[in-house]
């Protein structure tokens, strides 16, 4: 068997070698952590304007006269979701909160995309 088949045919081939002392698999997390952060950040924004343009769509559609969903007043809805989260947000621990380099590199990740997405 070559060398080259037996790479492909082996599945639990790790890399091995470092870049200044850093191993491989430490770089390639990183970068991993940071990439996640943001492309998680990008679809939070995302996620985020297609949520406020819904809402103005409603605005809109109320005003005019249209409903989408019948006998539903959105001063309700708005109350109703309001109360809730000032009800159960109080409530949430975080407790203490640890920064590793993955957590900042994730935070910064999340940033970048929520900014620039």
């Amino acid at each position: 068997m070559l060398p080259a088949q037996a790479f492909i045919l082996s599945p639990s081939v790790a890399i091995s070698g470092s870049v200044g002392g850093i191993p491989y698999s430490a770089i390639i997390s990183i970068i991993l952590t940071f990439a996640a952060g943001l492309f998680i950040g990008l679809a939070v924004k995302k996620g985020i304007m297609a949520f406020v343009f819904a809402i103005i769509g409603f605005l809109i559609a109320s005003y005019v006269g249209i409903a989408f969903i019948p006998k539903v007043s959105i001063t309700y809805e708005i109350h109703k979701w309001s109360s809730f989260f000032l009800t159960y947000v109080s409530t949430v621990k975080f407790g203490a909160i640890q920064l590793t380099l993955s957590v900042v590199l994730f935070l910064i990740g999340l940033a970048i995309g929520l900014w620039k997405g």
